[in-house]
């Protein structure tokens, strides 16, 4: 979600220090959360800004930025693996504990694929949509 613009922070805080309404009245009339005027009232009373905080960052990737290069090896040496067979390989080679999701985002950074293998040969019936079905049907009717 993204934050509130600070124009509209320094609304709510001037009519808070105008003494416009409680807290709660004050958030009712904005349309936001009491919590989030309580938070901003004393932001302004600690640091003396209604600047919203920067984004912490989330957690750091598993797989490293010198950990890719090994995952790119073993890539190539093991194509067809799936993403759970990388996580158990680069575990058990490299001792870096991963989950598929995590896999699939280093995988995505050094622009590698995971393609499925087919067990079964394909289908030798077209698929057709159901317009070109119903074209086909009207043309060879009786009615033509």
């Amino acid at each position: 979600m993204k934050a509130y613009s600070l124009d509209f922070r320094e609304k709510i805080l001037e009519s808070y220090l105008n003494q416009e309404g409680s807290v709660r009245q004050l958030a009712k009339r904005f349309k936001v959360s009491f919590r989030f005027v309580w938070g901003l009232i004393n932001r302004f009373r600690h640091t003396g800004s209604v600047a919203p905080k920067p984004h912490g960052g989330g957690n750091p990737p598993r797989i490293n930025a010198s950990s890719l290069e090994r995952l790119r090896e073993l890539v190539t040496q093991h194509p067809d693996a799936t993403l759970k067979e990388l996580c158990e390989r680069l575990e058990t080679v490299h001792h870096i504990q991963s989950s598929t999701s995590s896999m699939y985002r280093a995988l995505d950074k050094l622009w590698l694929t995971r393609k499925k293998k087919r067990f079964t040969p394909r289908s030798r019936t077209v698929t057709r949509s159901r317009n070109s079905v119903m074209t086909t049907a009207r043309k060879s009717g009786p009615w033509m």
